[in-house]
């Protein structure tokens, strides 16, 4: 009698799984998307590329003892001169060694200048004199070890410029060579820009330099200005698979801070270069990044949405300037790109 209620329940349960509709899944249909043709390129003779201001010479300053941070002098943004003081380190122990080193020094210095008298005299004999002079020489020594921990103290500003950055606060301890402020030299501009292979194979920093130079222009500042090359990266940026490409100029009247947007034009037969091959895009068909300078466009290929970086030289009314990352032919993606996924199915006209 007890298996009785186990099989009505089993019985109740085969029924009612019997009764269920089985559920039906629908294939999702693919994503119907307008796609543009690439056309062919066309020649210019210059070329913009968009840039940022960076900090010049930025460099990190640190103590070289350890020990705590009895005060800094200065917050971000402050301008300082060459040999100001802008941090101090706890120098109560530096005090007290400073003044037993001095001491000390003082004591063997009368010492010897006694012994050197009484050898004179054959009061005392040549060893009892080198050991006094070795007494000082030590005690020498030692003075100006204190002296000079007493000055490593005093963190210093290695030239005029800008504090960029303040990493520590009053009271913390530091390690030797931990960083402790950054500053930057304001008397130059520095221009960051991002390069492909084919534009930096063209480049000869060499070639032209004294008789061109391009022009930049700033956000928020009137005017352009001509601005040198000054160096750049001989390896790819690992995430925009670019070459960075440094410019500078001396800083104007009204200054020019880091974090300002810039736009450098070249004219690409003064500087000795080959013309530029542009490609002309809808602005619908170019998708942005995380980063300002990230752009993308979405091919379709195959029957699939593909994600791939390109490099936008210029915005005009008609669109957007690509130079790279793009070819004759491509079939783009120019709607719903904010639905789009790296392989997902798609139909539309390039089909």
């Amino acid at each position: 009698m007890y298996f009785k209620p186990l099989a009505m329940t089993t019985l109740s349960v085969s029924l009612l799984c019997a009764c269920t509709p089985e559920t039906a899944h629908r294939d999702v249909n693919p994503l119907i998307v307008d796609t543009f043709s690439v056309e062919a390129a066309s020649q210019s003779q210059y070329r913009n590329f968009n840039g940022q201001v960076m900090p010049a010479e930025l460099t990190p300053l640190a103590f070289r003892l350890d020990g705590e941070i009895a005060s800094i002098l200065v917050k971000e943004g402050d301008n300082v001169t060459k040999g100001q003081v802008i941090a101090l380190l706890d120098d109560s122990k530096a005090k007290q060694q400073l003044n037993d080193a001095q001491a000390k020094y003082e004591l063997a210095l009368k010492q010897v200048k006694r012994g050197q008298e009484l050898r004179k005299s054959k009061m005392v004999s040549s060893a009892e004199l080198d050991e006094l002079t070795a007494n000082f020489q030590l005690a020498q020594a030692n003075l100006g070890s204190a002296k000079a921990t007493m000055k490593y103290m005093r963190l210093r500003a290695p030239f005029d410029g800008v504090v960029s950055s303040v990493d520590k606060k009053k009271f913390e301890n530091v390690s030797p060579g931990e960083q402790v402020i950054s500053i930057y030299q304001a008397s130059q501009v520095y221009v960051k820009i991002e390069v492909s292979d084919s534009v930096l194979a063209m480049l000869n920093p060499q070639s032209n330099a004294e008789d061109y130079q391009p022009m930049v222009t700033f956000s928020g500042h009137s005017g352009s200005y001509p601005i040198s090359y000054y160096e750049h990266t001989s390896e790819l940026h690992p995430q925009s698979q670019t070459y960075e490409l440094w410019l500078r100029m001396p800083q104007v009247e009204q200054p020019i801070l880091p974090g300002t947007s810039a736009k450098v034009s070249v004219d690409l037969a003064k500087a000795g270069l080959d013309t530029f091959k542009a490609y002309q895009l809808p602005m619908t068909a170019i998708d942005a990044g995380k980063h300002i300078q990230d752009f993308y466009v979405w091919k379709l290929e195959q029957g699939e949405a593909r994600r791939y970086p390109v490099v936008v030289d210029q915005i005009t009314g008609n669109g957007a300037l690509v130079g790279t990352g793009i070819e004759k032919g491509d079939v783009l993606i120019n709607s719903n790109l904010r639905k789009l996924r790296d392989g997902m199915k798609i139909q539309g006209a390039g089909l």
